[in-house]
């Protein structure tokens, strides 16, 4: 690929004072799209386990722990990581030279500007995962002592902006709405896995090869439909849970990081 060492320094160079070569090379991003994805697969290691006693308030056992600051970090360390396999497995460097470039100041200054600014687009990501946790909290509460109190404290702290437009000002309050939108996403979720069954069936008892091919169709989209589902949050099952996640999403947005 490079002539001689004094190429790859130049290229190395060039990665680092040009951000779409970089995303291209190094991280594979060519498009916001990219972007948006990358971003979500940061939001869960963040929100699920690099840093979930800081922001997963399922871990999260007093609302005083819960903080952003290391955020930016953890996407600086993500990301020069994918520089240390891009230069090991790509450039042919050993670890100890890859490690070596990235501790050039520059390059530090560069990959930290990179983390802040993929913070600053595409942290209602980040937010929105850690809003679904705190829901999910509430609905697993149920009488748990230590969890009630940490729910009344969000609920009355400054991660709840506009408390005026919720309906919901106690635990006991909003364990109601939660659990109503775990029901109606239970039975959706049950009617779409019934249909599902009926059509696997239809499918199987069908001897008409075009009939079979529209059932199977069906099936496909159906089946879809069940993993999204599954995975959809509650505040998309409730209007109330709805805005107190908005709520909360918006808070965090507005905050100083």
């Amino acid at each position: 690929m490079y002539k001689n060492q004094e190429e790859k320094e130049e290229y190395i160079e060039k990665l680092f004072s040009d951000k779409a070569l970089f995303e291209w090379e190094v991280l594979h991003i060519s498009s916001h799209y990219d972007r948006v994805e990358v971003m979500e697969i940061l939001s869960d290691v963040l929100v699920t386990d690099k840093l979930k006693y800081e922001l997963n308030f399922l871990y999260i056992k007093e609302y005083k722990d819960f903080k952003f600051s290391q955020i930016i970090n953890i996407i600086f360390h993500e990301i020069a990581n994918e520089w240390l396999s891009f230069a090991t497995n790509i450039m042919y460097y050993s670890k100890k030279e890859a490690i070596e470039t990235l501790q050039d100041k520059k390059k530090v200054i560069f990959i930290h500007t990179l983390s802040i600014n993929y913070y600053k687009k595409y942290r209602q990501q980040i937010f929105e995962k850690v809003s679904n946790t705190f829901i999910e909290l509430v609905s697993n509460a149920k009488n748990d002592k230590d969890t009630n109190k940490l729910i009344n404290k969000v609920l009355k702290s400054d991660m709840i902006k506009n408390k005026q437009i919720l309906s919901m000002h106690t635990f006991s309050q909003l364990y109601k709405r939660v659990k109503i939108a775990q029901d109606v996403k239970t039975a959706q979720v049950a009617t779409t896995n019934t249909r599902l069954i009926e059509l696997k069936i239809r499918y199987e008892s069908q001897n008409d090869e075009k009939e079979k091919e529209r059932l199977l169709r069906l099936f496909k989209k159906d089946k879809l439909e069940f993993e999204k589902l599954k995975n959809e949050s509650l505040d998309n099952f409730d209007s109330g849970v709805s805005r107190l996640h908005d709520t909360m999403v918006h808070t965090m947005m507005s905050m100083n990081h």
